[in-house]
Parts: C-alpha cells; sequence; structure tokens
C-alpha cells in the first residue's frame, strides 16, 4: 500500500477509510499494519556546532555513533539545527551580557548568543572560559559517556518534537486511509492525541512518551468528539506530517514530482517559522511559474536530496502540486501569500528569535535561527 497519495495535489483528501470495526461499533485503525514505516522509527536532528576547529569537529563527528532506539543526530547548519553544541573554552562574556564565540573554522565568523533568548537545548564543551554557564549542560567532548549522556538529555528536551514525528508517521503511512472525520489515539486506555481531519487541527499529551504513541491505536470517534484537551500541546494534521517529511531518512516526495512539472498551490499550511531558507527559495520560484526538479536544482543551486526532502515538506504542507495550473490565477495566488512577500535569510516574522549575532567587521547582523517544534 502506497504511503503518499496526492489526490489532485491534495494529500489530506483521503480516500475511504480501511478500517476493522469493534463490536461496540468503534472503527479501529492500524495504520502500520500493512504500511513499510520501520516500527520504532527514529528522527534524525540537527547539531550545530559554533567554535569548534576542523580536527575537534571531525573527532566529535566520530562519536556520534548509531544509537540504537534513540534519535539519530547529525552535524547540520548552525541556525536550522535542533539543538547546539558550543566550545566552551572559545566563549567569553561580554559587557551587555551576550556570550561572543570565538570561530573554530576558517570561514566562521563570530557569534554573540544571547543565552536567555535560545529556543532549543544548548550544550557547553569543556574546558568553560565563563565561570558559569547558568543551566546550559557541560560535557567532556573527549569521553562517548558524557557525549551519550548529552544526547540523552536533548532526547528528552525534545519529546515533543519526537512525538509530533511518530504521528506525523502515523498519518504518512495511513494516508490514504483516512476520509477526513475525527481519531482519538489512546494507549493503555490513555488518550494520547486528537486528531481531527475535517477541521485541520489536532492536540497532543506535551509528555507523551514516543513508544507509546507508536504502540497507540487509532479510533475513529464520531464528529462532535473533535474537542482538543486544553492541556495539550496543539498543532495540525500538516504540521505533523511536516515534522515526519523533515526528520526521516525516508524519501516521502512522490515520483511523480522527479519528471513531472511542479506548481505553486497555496499558502503552506504550516506557520512560517517552520519553512527553511530553501523552502523560501522554492516558494519563490514557482510563484513565476512551474518548473521541473532539475530546473529548481539549477535555479537554486541547492543539492538534489535538499530539494527533495524541502519538496515533500510543502507537499504535505498543500503547498506544491503536479496539476496544470492556470497561470493567472497562480499569479493571485501568490500576490496574496505573505510567504512570498518574506525575503529568504531577512525573516522578522514573530515566530522567529534572533537569539545570535554574526560579527562582520564592526557591525553584527543576526542568524535567524527556526524555533523547533519541541513545546
Amino acid at each position: 500500500m502506497s504511503a503518499v497519495i496526492d489526490a489532485a495535489g491534495a494529500p489530506w483528501q483521503f480516500a475511504k477509510c480501511v478500517s476493522t470495526v469493534s463490536q461496540r461499533g468503534v472503527q479501529k485503525l492500524n495504520p502500520l499494519q500493512h504500511g513499510s514505516v520501520s516500527h520504532h522509527e527514529q528522527p534524525v536532528f540537527g547539531l550545530g556546532l559554533s567554535g569548534f576547529a576542523p580536527g575537534e569537529k571531525k573527532e566529535l563527528e566520530s562519536r556520534l555513533a548509531s544509537r540504537a532506539g534513540r534519535p539519530r543526530w547529525r552535524f547540520g547548519a548552525f541556525a536550522e539545527a535542533d539543538a547546539w553544541w558550543i566550545n566552551g573554552a572559545r566563549v567569553r562574556l561580554m559587557p551587555d551580557g551576550m556570550l561572543r564565540i570565538a570561530p573554530g573554522l576558517p570561514n566562521e565568523k563570530a557569534l554573540r548568543l544571547d543565552l536567555a533568548a535560545v529556543d532549543r537545548p544548548v550544550a557547553f564543551a569543556t574546558p568553560l572560559a565563563l565561570a558559569e554557564p547558568g543551566s546550559h549542560r557541560q560535557f567532556d567532548p573527549r569521553s562517548p559517556l558524557s557525549i551519550e549522556q548529552t544526547l540523552l538529555q536533548f532526547d528528552a528536551w525534545l519529546r515533543q518534537a519526537r512525538a509530533q514525528f511518530v504521528l506525523g508517521a502515523r498519518i504518512v503511512e495511513a494516508g490514504e486511509q483516512f476520509d477526513g472525520g475525527v481519531y482519538h489515539v489512546s494507549h493503555e486506555n490513555r488518550l494520547l492525541a486528537v486528531i481531527d481531519f475535517e477541521q485541520r487541527r489536532a492536540a497532543f499529551m506535551p509528555r507523551a512518551h514516543p513508544v507509546a504513541l507508536w504502540e497507540a491505536r487509532w479510533s475513529r470517534r464520531p464528529t462532535g468528539a473533535h474537542d482538543l484537551p486544553e492541556s495539550f500541546a496543539p498543532t495540525t494534521p500538516a504540521e505533523l506530517a511536516w515534522m515526519y517529511a523533515r526528520h526521516s531518512e525516508r524519501n516521502l516526495l512522490p515520483s511523480r514530482y522527479r519528471h513531472r512539472t511542479i506548481h505553486y498551490r497555496r499558502v503552506p499550511r504550516v506557520p512560517l517559522r517552520m519553512l527553511r531558507d530553501s523552502q523560501l527559495q522554492i516558494l519563490n520560484e514557482l510563484a513565476t511559474g512551474g518548473l521541473t526538479l532539475d530546473e529548481l536544482e539549477v535555479r537554486t543551486a541547492w543539492p538534489r536530496q535538499r530539494l527533495e526532502r524541502d519538496l515533500a515538506c510543502l507537499y504535505f504542507a498543500n503547498a506544491i502540486t503536479t496539476a496544470q495550473r492556470n497561470p493567472d490565477s497562480i499569479g493571485r495566488l501568490a500576490a496574496d501569500d505573505p510567504v512570498l512577500r518574506v525575503v529568504p535569510h531577512q525573516r522578522q516574522d514573530a515566530g522567529l528569535t534572533t537569539p545570535v549575532m554574526l560579527e562582520l567587521g564592526a557591525d553584527t547582523v543576526p542568524v535567524l535561527a527556526r524555533r523547533p517544534q519541541a513545546g
């Protein structure tokens, strides 16, 4: 059974639900029963480094071994990373209270970091030049045990992101089975999430364990059972699928997007803070007219693998399609799209924070870091 569908480009126009019926008449959905998602698949999170020399970075990378049953971590762009490692030996406290991190790479600029504004896990590699790093974790970069303990702490801090990943995986895999409606996600008689496909709303228990969500039962409920518990973390089905596409190692882009013309469809059904600069660039290019994947690769200069992952996210956010579009309608939609009025590298929306400043000579420039979905 195909995990990804596109009804005229709309992944949320689900086919009739394939389910079994319990004795009490409640439809029980088992999304993984015939699916291809590996049970207990783990997300891949990005880890940003600052202040490390090339040799230090290479040694740290060798210590990021495969972690059975745990999220995987890979080094990536600092501003887009889900967590940060900072070389404590290169940190200095400035008079304004910000931290200055000296560059560790030849092409790296010094950073100014406002710890009070940081919205993701941060750990400092020892030795630490500061007398007191506050509540942020320290680790010994030479100790595999210290590194693993730090990653375990990061795993705990990102529990909500991991929960979104699991719910998104279940939605993507069972997409053909959904025909709208409301679903309660429960494990051991405890409600963990409510997914309302009719109203494009969802919510999940903030402390829900990813393993419990993998093993949970999805029960279709009457339309009136769509209330979202106030104590749950709000989200949407599109955001959940986006989180899965963003952090899965699977290539979720439907094959036709690799050889057909791709068109702009609508404003992405996710908050602006979730879009990376590369995705903003893709949308801006498509707003001028349909393009093939090869043409996008030339226009944007992004690697093919990155483009396909970005397009998969945009696909689940209903932002793109391979269906032929009227050029005039695309122009009208693009003109009303606030996302397309945002220039990559210059975003200033309320969902972004600027806890980091790049030093460029005498000037400082904010590094706009997206707010990760960790709660």
